[in-house]
């Protein structure tokens, strides 16, 4: 595994994310094998999956929270792979997502879906290599105690198994319940997205040695925010067409979701509330750039200014 070039760049203004979003787009390109690594087709899918362009929330958030809370320079950095771990896992998601035995979607990131680009056999392997390869990254992150290192990829098993993401995978293919009320959706959102965010945010909390107090307040942190960027997500589907989500829309007719239940305008004072409560964890847990932090949120949620 190459070793990142440079030191992690310090972010004082949120409008202007692009040089970090760089250093992390740089690396996680170094993270995988070149698309003309044998065998060139899977590498290649690789590559169109977790490259695509995107804005990088979940290794931003894992970064800034590592700097908010530590000047050592070797946590620092070793947040810029943590986060590009959670990427990868988030790619192999969506890849898996897209397929036809589950949501049947062509677009993503106003590109073509990884199994209509190649095909869906060579979708399938490309979602396990992204996924097997984040844990390799956390196996071998440089400079951090093997006791973090190994309370990391314990972290991402959970986050990422049968009680965690995939778990909440297989409820929303089952999400056809008339009688599902909020608390069952929530539940499914937490794991299904949240599971994601808990993992990215959590594990700068122990790469960088935060208090158990502060721990606990960024996994509320997490598990609010989860709920919100899924929020988020069903707005868009409902209210985007698929240029405008660059994605396809139109995936959650039928399903119990949050929007469903409460219809748009109560939807989006839930998303509403489900961000002050993050924000207000997030200042409770006592990170120098918490206000920083709030502000890169603010422009993640933009989309709430215009609907």
């Amino acid at each position: 595994m190459k070793k990142p070039s440079t030191n992690v760049l310090e972010i004082a203004d949120p409008q202007d994310l692009s040089p970090l979003q760089a250093q992390i787009e740089n690396r996680l390109s170094d993270l995988i094998p070149s698309d003309q690594t044998w065998p060139v087709k899977l590498h290649a899918a690789q590559r169109h999956a977790l490259l695509s362009p995107g804005k990088r929330f979940r290794p931003l958030l894992c970064v800034l929270i590592a700097q908010g809370a530590s000047k050592d320079i070797a946590k620092r950095q070793a947040a810029i792979d943590v986060g590009c771990a959670a990427e990868m896992v988030h790619a192999a998601s969506l890849i898996l997502d897209d397929l036809p035995c589950m949501d049947n979607a062509a677009l993503r990131r106003n590109n073509p879906t990884t199994h209509i680009a190649f095909d869906e056999s060579t979708a399938i392997l490309s979602a396990t290599s992204l996924l097997n390869r984040a844990f390799g990254v956390l196996a071998r992150l440089r400079d951090i105690d093997p006791v973090i290192r190994i309370a990391l990829v314990d972290l991402l098993s959970y986050s990422v198994g049968s009680t965690g993401l995939i778990a909440g995978q297989m409820a929303d293919l089952a999400n056809d319940d008339a009688q599902t009320n909020l608390q069952d959706v929530e539940r499914l959102n937490r794991l299904k997205t949240g599971a994601l965010f808990e993992f990215t945010i959590y594990s700068a909390a122990i790469l960088t040695e935060l208090t158990v107090g502060q721990k606990e307040e960024l996994k509320d942190f997490a598990y609010h925010l989860g709920l919100g960027f899924q929020l988020l997500d069903d707005l868009k589907d409902s209210l985007m067409d698929d240029k405008q989500a660059q994605k396809s829309v139109g995936k959650d007719e039928g399903k119990a979701t949050i929007l469903a239940l409460l219809g748009s305008e109560e939807s989006k004072q839930t998303l509403k509330t489900y961000l002050s409560s993050a924000k207000g964890a997030l200042h409770r847990a006592g990170l120098q750039n918490s206000t920083l932090l709030e502000s890169v949120i603010d422009r993640q949620f933009a989309f709430l200014n215009d609907v």
